[in-house]
């Protein structure tokens, strides 16, 4: 069962006060946030990718990239 290994909850967590629970939530939003922007990035790159060597026009999609 790995999964239970990313859920599971801090066992000081009621001890530690509540900025160390802001700074928590904070960096898990942060850390989300940066997988997100990863996950655009690689989008975008595989689309200017599929453009630069033809593979969107050749499914109908006639595009042009402003660089390259």
């Amino acid at each position: 069962m790995p999964t239970l290994a990313f859920r599971r909850r801090d066992p000081w967590w009621g001890l530690e006060g509540p900025a160390a629970k802001r700074r928590r939530r904070r960096d898990r939003a942060v850390s989300f946030l940066a997988f997100v922007a990863s996950l655009v990035a690689i989008g975008g790159a595989g689309i200017a990718w599929s453009i630069q060597i033809g593979l969107a026009a050749m499914l109908g999609f006639h595009l042009h990239l402003v660089i390259g």
